[in-house]
């Protein structure tokens, strides 16, 4: 095999690597050490140039050809663990790994700006590329602080979980087997405490949750989610069902049983009622109904948290302000404080009033321990005392 060692300083990540790649100006069998110079490591704030190598199983890839488009995704996803490497230090990607898989390293198009192949050869079973690639660190700063740093923004919200696995549609018509099929909701919200998020254990939503209200919940009743959410402490519920169906199939000349998943779930914020994320996922596999369920729930707590992340992303943050000892000239004059005095207010809407009591919602940049900062501040001049605060909800009393 003729190969170069190739030795480069990836200044960004931190790091170095060897790489192989052949002198095409040698002779066969020799030879020779390169170093690229470390001005190749960087090319402007945010990206960074690497090197590195792909490779790809030619048996289990079915030709060169395909061979050569693995061999290639692995060395952008390559390039891009070493942008992640930039941010964070090598013991957070190994206990965040499975996170960072799905959010970032799956999604190599979006941060390798440019690539170009250096060198490229088969070898045996297996297919080689060399890749030079422009990583924009930019793109992979901000989705790593969707992942980590913006759950912390958000308070780090609590999460409840109700979804029901069903063997068919008209079990929602039956509150007592409706209280049973908790294997899929149990490992959906292990799903998302391993991904960092705080949940409510099953047993507290267990204690609270009456049949006639998961009735209601499964059947789409975004109201009394949130209700329930409230009353659990939870900040964030995910809602839906699973239906388990159980087909037969010939499979290599016999009759095999096919476990089919079909889940539709919702994430629900409990302070607004409104669905943060859905997921519509179809699982099909044979012969073993556990890995099937695991990668029904794998698949959309994914998809969920995805789209969670992805709104958190957008940076419109919703405080529920309620409001006691209230009338209509101290609301109009709060809104207009907040308005026209907080940095990253998008709208502040008036949700209702009733007798002294009235809710306000701000919809911003900031996040809601900022928003409640800057009521305190000697720059409101409506007067008012905070009373409590849990979670995105602030609790005011206005002052005579």
């Amino acid at each position: 095999m003729k190969w170069i060692t190739l030795a480069f300083i990836c200044l960004a990540a931190g790091c170095s690597q060897q790489v192989l790649v052949p002198d095409s100006s040698s002779e066969a069998g020799s030879e020779t050490a390169v170093l690229i110079p470390e001005e190749s490591g960087i090319i402007s704030e945010k990206e960074i140039e690497v090197l590195t190598e792909g490779v790809a199983a030619l048996s289990f890839q079915g030709g060169w050809d395909i061979a050569r488009d693995n061999a290639i995704d692995d060395a952008l996803r390559k390039a891009v663990e070493q942008g992640v490497g930039a941010y964070i230090d090598a013991e957070t990607r190994v206990e965040n790994f499975q996170l960072l898989s799905d959010r970032i390293y799956s999604r190599t198009h979006g941060y390798v700006e440019s690539y170009r192949i250096i060198h490229e050869e088969q070898n045996d079973d297996l297919y080689r590329v060399v890749i030079r690639a422009v990583v924009n660190t930019g793109n992979i700063e901000n989705d790593l602080a969707a992942i980590g740093i913006l759950l912390s923004e958000q308070n780090r919200p609590r999460l409840m979980v109700v979804v029901r696995e069903l063997d068919e549609l008209s079990v929602l018509s039956d509150e007592d087997r409706l209280m049973s099929g908790i294997m899929f909701e149990t490992m959906l919200l292990d799903h998302f405490r391993q991904k960092g998020f705080p949940v409510v254990d099953a047993a507290t939503v267990e204690d609270i949750l009456r049949r006639d209200q998961l009735k209601l919940i499964l059947e789409g009743d975004d109201q009394t989610a949130a209700l329930i959410g409230l009353d659990a402490g939870a900040e964030i519920v995910i809602t839906g069902t699973a239906l388990h169906t159980i087909n037969s199939r010939m499979i290599a000349g016999s009759l095999r049983d096919i476990h089919n998943y079909q889940v539709s779930c919702r994430a629900i914020n409990t302070r607004t009622a409104g669905v943060l994320a859905a997921a519509a996922t179809t699982t099909e596999i044979p012969f073993s109904e556990s890995q099937a369920r695991t990668l029904a729930v794998d698949t959309t707590a994914n998809q969920l948290i995805i789209d969670i992340l992805d709104g958190w992303t957008l940076r419109e943050n919703v405080t529920v302000i309620v409001a006691s000892n209230a009338n209509y000239t101290k609301m109009q004059m709060l809104r207009s404080e907040l308005l026209l005095r907080l940095r990253g207010v998008l709208d502040v809407v008036i949700r209702d009033f009733t007798g002294s009591r009235a809710t306000l919602e701000v919809i911003s940049e900031i996040g809601t321990q900022e928003v409640m900062d800057e009521l305190v501040s000697p720059e409101i001049e409506t007067g008012l005392e905070v009373t409590g605060m849990a979670g995105d909800r602030i609790e005011i009393r206005f002052t005579d």
